[in-house]
């Protein structure tokens, strides 16, 4: 069980709380050949999972400079995702231990590189509202994940004190989550069911390391996962 016991339990949403990864390489590949033209290869999609929608269309060079421009290219990405939504899937074992945590009175957040637009599609297909404190999306911040700076805002918003906020989690799935974890000066909760694989996680050194839910459950509250 993780000891001290955590000031607030923040959580990433993509890999983490929902198997979204193939959906998201596939809508991203879709984007590139559609308006640049040319794409990556599987493991580089992957690698961008955890960076924000914004960044993620850049990687070839600006919108402009392939004729076309942010909004349309990232709306094109939105349309995509939600065609083939029924990809998306919400990992309900872990949804139940971000439940659980809010029932044991832990202050609970999501930080995510989603966008708003993404998040307003998203959320409501978790039910999870009445579980959540406060959602820090990538429009909310100067500075995306692995920068501290959602995270920070999340720990402003729950009003957690300078002396307890080392004791807070982030649960995430990337090395990004892990390394935002770190300039925020809190702990660490890497889970290997996301984007990123068990190896490449590790070398960033997460306070720990999960492999399943029941893991997370143990870890965080000293018991198995709890039944949806």
């Amino acid at each position: 069980m993780l000891e001290p016991k955590p000031s607030c339990l923040l959580w990433d949403i993509d890999g983490t709380l929902i198997d979204t990864t193939k959906l998201i390489a596939a809508a991203l590949d879709h984007i590139y050949r559609r308006f640049y033209h040319q794409t990556l290869s599987e493991s580089e999609l992957r690698a961008l999972i955890g960076t924000p929608l914004k960044h993620q269309i850049r990687v070839f060079g600006e919108p402009e400079a392939f004729g076309t421009d942010e909004n349309t290219v990232i709306q094109a990405f939105i349309e995509y995702y939600e065609a083939h939504r029924d990809q998306e899937r919400i990992l309900l074992p872990v949804i139940s231990v971000l439940k659980e945590g809010k029932r044991r009175g832990f202050p609970t957040g999501l930080v995510t590189s989603k966008n708003r637009a993404e998040i307003a599609n998203t959320l409501p297909r978790l039910h999870i509202a009445d579980d959540v404190d406060v959602v820090i999306t990538a429009d909310d911040t100067p500075n995306p994940k692995p920068a501290p700076d959602g995270l920070l805002a999340a720990l402003d918003c729950l009003r957690i004190p300078p002396s307890q906020r080392p004791l807070a989690v982030y649960i995430g799935d990337t090395v990004h989550d892990v390394q935002a974890a770190r300039a925020a000066g809190i702990r660490s909760i890497a889970v290997t069911w996301g984007a990123a694989p068990r190896s490449l996680l590790e070398t960033q050194k997460p306070t720990a390391l999960c492999d399943t839910p029941d893991a997370l459950a143990h870890l965080l509250f000293g018991t198995s996962s709890p039944k949806t």
